[in-house]
């Protein structure tokens, strides 16, 4: 499964093979480099699923991103900007399929397929039905999980490698509405597009939610069809487990040159120990040879010299000795002449296995290196995954100071606005603002004087019902920044703090000093103490 931010009009062509003609066929190439062996001729077998049916592919007339588009549109889902490092994830787009051999079983029967490119003979391979079972049970699945309205996209390819299925899903679950709540009243709850509320929002969570899921799907749908339920990631090797992070194309070829290697030198390896176990055999049965002809030439020497002194002695027949004893020396000659062979056999095999030995010692340490080797690229791969991140980190932080610089400039035109709004509304409240921040901010009291209290005091009698049209349509107006620009909330919080601080110290400094104006001064302190009060509530909200 991947995550998707948003999907672009060359992504949807390619999963639906939306006006794809054979030169696309011909250019489509995976990340590696190396062809992907996308099939013209097997095309007619593609097909998707849509409302739980079996249709040809293309049967939808829009495009797949637009379906999505218009499924986020019934959510009432609004797109960040295209730059937004906190962008949420929209779609989720799975890639379903199994063991080589047996997705084309499933697919393709036993039927005769030509693979590993482009040939005018799969024109005549029709579709299996247990294909279109296969995705109709997945089908289901998805639909039962994430709900059959949220599933944008089910197209199944027959005309690659391994016949395989893209769906696309948008994540929705329940979440709280946003906005203001009256007293009393309950935050009411509404579907959205909320990907980590479905996944989990630590690693860990999502890690456990997409093993459960293999699982779950494995029990649900694939065992019916004879698949099995892949390997546990943390049950692979360390150089396994860096083999399954992604890389980029030099890397995994990389990769793949180092493995090549490491496999034809376990072979050899392999081959070489046959060798061994077979001259050791031969050595040890040209030994045993050697020991029964030594044997037997002992014997015979025995025999020979026996007859030898009959004859010498004239006892018995001598005539019939004497053959005996020619014959006796004839096979004393042939055993010695095999004993001289199977030495220099038996040399010729220590030699042999002398050599053997060397060659395997060498293989030996040839594997370890390019296993050592391995295990360095793997932890180097690592490191420049890790590496990666934190540079991704970092650009983000980077991205997200100059966003908030941006936001600051932003809100400086915002306030300009809001300004235009309450003293278009309210014109006297403008010397009563910056009586009021000017007395805030000032380091002594002397800095107000009666007649700035008196100006507070005149432009709040007459304001009259102004102050709170002014105050509506600047509310109005901050709640479609906040939602325009997706304020932190903290920040609100953080401003308001240090505002309030300022409102409060110019409500007690203006009670202070009005107490001991003159009474032809003004009306009291009551004006301006509602002064204080409203811009403090207003700059809070």
């Amino acid at each position: 499964m991947q995550p998707m931010k948003l999907m672009s009009a060359a992504q949807s062509n390619e999963n639906e093979r939306r006006g794809w003609d054979r030169n696309s066929y011909n250019r489509a190439m995976d990340y590696s480099g190396k062809p992907c062996y996308y099939d013209w001729f097997r095309r007619h077998l593609n097909f998707e699923v849509v409302r739980g049916k079996i249709c040809h592919a293309l049967s939808h007339e829009k495009p797949l991103h637009e379906r999505l588009e218009k499924r986020l549109q019934e959510l009432g889902f609004r797109h960040y900007r295209k730059d937004a490092p906190n962008a949420p994830n929209i779609c989720m787009d799975f890639v379903v399929g199994g063991n080589r051999e047996r997705m084309r079983e499933m697919a393709f029967g036993k039927q005769s397929v030509f693979f590993g490119g482009t040939d005018e003979r799969n024109a005549s391979v029709s579709r299996c039905q247990e294909i279109e079972n296969w995705a109709l049970d997945t089908y289901r699945w998805v639909a039962k999980k994430y709900g059959e309205e949220n599933i944008v996209g089910f197209n199944v390819h027959l005309d690659e490698t391994t016949p395989h299925a893209h769906v696309q899903v948008v994540p929705v679950s329940v979440v709280k509405k946003r906005g203001r709540v009256k007293a009393g009243e309950e935050r009411g709850k509404k579907m959205a597009v909320n990907y980590y509320g479905i996944v989990g929002e630590s690693p860990k969570e999502r890690k456990d939610y997409f093993n459960q899921l293999h699982t779950d799907y494995h029990l649900q749908v694939g065992y019916i069809y004879g698949l099995e339920r892949g390997t546990f990631f943390e049950d692979l090797s360390a150089e396994d487990q860096a083999l399954r992070k992604h890389r980029t194309g030099a890397e995994f070829a990389l990769y793949n040159e180092i493995i090549e290697k490491v496999k034809k030198a376990k072979k050899d390896l392999g081959n070489l120990e046959t060798q061994v176990k077979q001259t050791e055999k031969k050595w040890k049965g040209l030994s045993t040879m050697i020991s029964n002809l030594e044997e037997q030439k002992n014997n015979l020497e025995i025999d020979i010299s026996y007859l030898e002194d009959i004859v010498k002695n004239g006892e018995g027949d001598v005539e019939n000795n004497t053959r005996k004893l020619e014959e006796l020396k004839k096979q004393f000659s042939e055993i010695n002449a095999k004993i001289l062979d199977k030495q220099i056999k038996l040399r010729n095999a220590e030699q042999e296995l002398r050599e053997l030995d060397g060659k395997k010692q060498k293989l030996v340490t040839q594997n370890e290196e390019l296993s050592r080797g391995n295990r360095v690229m793997a932890d180097d791969a690592i490191r420049r995954h890790d590496a990666a991140n934190a540079a991704i980190k970092a650009k983000r932080a980077e991205l997200a100071r100059m966003d908030k610089a941006g936001e600051l400039r932003m809100a400086e035109r915002h306030i300009a606005e809001r300004d235009a709004v309450i003293f278009r509304l309210w014109p006297g409240a403008q010397e009563a603002v910056a009586a009021i921040f000017s007395l805030g901010n000032s380091p002594t009291a002397k800095d107000f004087t009666p007649q700035q209290a008196l100006d507070v005091e005149k432009a709040i009698v007459s304001s009259g019902v102004d102050r709170t049209e002014g105050a509506k349509d600047l509310l109005s107006l901050a709640e479609k920044d906040f939602d325009r620009c997706i304020t932190p909330p903290g920040w609100v919080d953080m401003a308001a703090r240090e505002v309030m601080n300022i409102a409060k110290g110019t409500h007690l400094r203006l009670n202070a000093l009005l107490r001991r104006q003159p009474k032809d001064a003004g009306g009291g302190p009551s004006y301006i103490t509602d002064l204080t009060d409203w811009a403090g509530n207003q700059i809070k909200r």
